[in-house]
């Protein structure tokens, strides 16, 4: 049986394959996949020489999952969110551009003016992409025992370098989402309690266009729609209420075999390209919250760059959450 600590393994380890993985075709189109790799992907591939991740080893994760693992390495040092030394750690990396993989603009842009003492908001910058929100999966896990603390953690975090009512809203569903999935509350092999845990999801919305947005994922789901329709009907870009949502309908779509859900998610590229590494990433964590870690075959997780530092983190991650239940 799968405990909690499984789940903090399998959101951790999840998301960071779907990251791996991924890379290697974003913004790739499908035709451009299967005649480079003669199918979609399922495994550790070479990175496709139109991916930006191009020049990157497959086993290796990219910058969408850099912010994630800075936030618990912080957590698990300070043994509670620390906001600036969170922010002190990742300004130390945002100067190390040696170990960037091609970071998301817009969280250098944030950083460079955070290192100068300033506020973000004051220059005017803002955005919509979802690599703001990929970090409120660790709040999700911190704060499992409370969904709603949890969705107030992930606004916090993200919002510190990603401003926008999408960015909120989406932190905040992403939190929450983790969560639920790691305490189980809803039975999601039943339709009506998949369409139940969104009517949840939709409470931590503050705008109707988003919430609209994951009522379309209810339709999608209640039609039984295939990979490329939910891409037309949703997106599958960099902005938060395409990727978020999309990864939603993945990994709801696919809970009688996960993996294959993962692997729509690693290949959500569609006929245009798709934000194929962020999506991995989500639909990843979200597997791994809801089916532990042991839902992922085992060559993947050996092969996966740094992945016993990731299962460390995961477990001190957890030992540090019980200790504050055990004290609340």
């Amino acid at each position: 049986m799968k405990t909690v600590q499984d789940k903090f393994i399998g959101t951790v380890l999840g998301g960071a394959l779907g990251d791996a993985i991924g890379k290697c075709v974003e913004e790739v189109v499908e035709d451009q996949v299967y005649e480079f790799y003669g199918g979609r992907v399922e495994g550790f591939v070479q990175p496709h020489p139109s991916s930006p991740a191009y020049g990157q080893l497959p086993e290796e994760t990219s910058d969408e999952t850099t912010p994630v693992r800075i936030l618990m390495e912080s957590l698990t040092e300070k043994k509670a969110l620390d906001v600036r030394d969170y922010l002190e750690r990742l300004i130390d990396w945002y100067r190390n551009e040696t170990t960037h993989r091609y970071p998301d603009p817009i969280l250098l842009a944030s950083l460079e003016i955070l290192s100068r003492g300033e506020n973000p908001s004051s220059y005017g910058i803002v955005s919509s992409s979802v690599e703001g929100v990929l970090r409120s999966v660790v709040m999700g896990l911190f704060h499992y025992y409370n969904p709603d603390l949890a969705a107030e953690g992930a606004k916090v975090v993200s919002l510190l370098t990603h401003r926008s009512e999408a960015v909120l809203d989406g932190a905040s569903v992403l939190g929450a989402c983790i969560a639920y999935l790691v305490l189980e509350e809803f039975d999601l092999r039943f339709l009506d309690e998949r369409v139940a845990f969104l009517n949840t999801l939709k409470r931590y919305t503050s705008k109707s266009s988003h919430r609209k947005v994951i009522e379309e994922v209810q339709r999608l789901i209640h039609e039984g729609a295939d990979l490329d329709t939910a891409i037309y009907r949703l997106g599958n870009g960099s902005f938060v209420f395409e990727a978020l949502p999309l990864s939603l309908f993945i990994f709801l779509s696919n809970i009688e075999n996960p993996m294959e859900g993962f692997w729509w998610g690693v290949n959500s590229y569609g006929s245009f390209g798709g934000d194929t590494d962020s999506i991995g990433f989500l639909v990843g964590s979200m597997i791994g919250a809801y089916f532990g870690a042991e839902v992922f075959p085992a060559h993947l997780i050996e092969d996966l760059e740094n992945a016993s530092y990731y299962e460390d983190l995961a477990k001190r991650l957890y030992d540090i959450t019980e200790k504050m239940i055990i004290r609340r």
